[in-house]
């Protein structure tokens, strides 16, 4: 996998969130990938408490319903700011900054921090069989709704 492929990959992660479509999120990650969200402090410990945890296909249809019908929140949109990465063999670490706007307010910063990645070849291109969302922040303003 090349530099381009990961940009590629990553600019449509951020692009299938922003726009709410969290099937073309979900197509992005191998049937069996983990998924998570963690904290800073947690991840450099090696502790395995993250705020969301799924583990493949299954888990990540069940989050889709969760926010799709039945979890209750302010309406609300983010913007991914997604930097470059740096690869080695089939891992990235990969910069980013999430904004939110909650439609009663301003934006504000939800997240920055760093996706561990580990990468798969497929014949459909590149995807994520891992991807650790690390997030600096100790708390997430208001709500984690959507995935980082």
């Amino acid at each position: 996998m090349n530099l381009l492929e990961v940009i590629e990959l990553n600019a449509r992660y951020g692009d299938a969130l922003d726009r709410f479509d969290l099937t073309g999120w979900q197509a992005l990650f191998t049937p069996d990938a983990v998924y998570r969200a963690q904290a800073r402090e947690n991840f450099d410990r090696g502790l395995p408490l993250a705020a969301i945890y799924l583990d493949g296909h299954a888990m990540m249809t069940d989050r889709i319903t969760g926010i799709e019908k039945t979890l209750v929140f302010a309406p609300r949109f983010t913007r991914h700011i997604i930097g470059l990465p740096s690869i080695e063999n089939n891992t990235a670490r990969t910069p980013f900054i999430i904004v939110q706007t909650v439609t009663t307010g301003l934006p504000e910063i939800l997240a920055t921090g760093c996706y561990h990645d580990t990468l798969a070849s497929t014949s459909d291109g590149i995807r994520l069989a891992a991807r650790n969302a690390v997030y600096d922040n100790a708390l997430i303003p208001n709500s984690l709704v959507y995935p980082l």
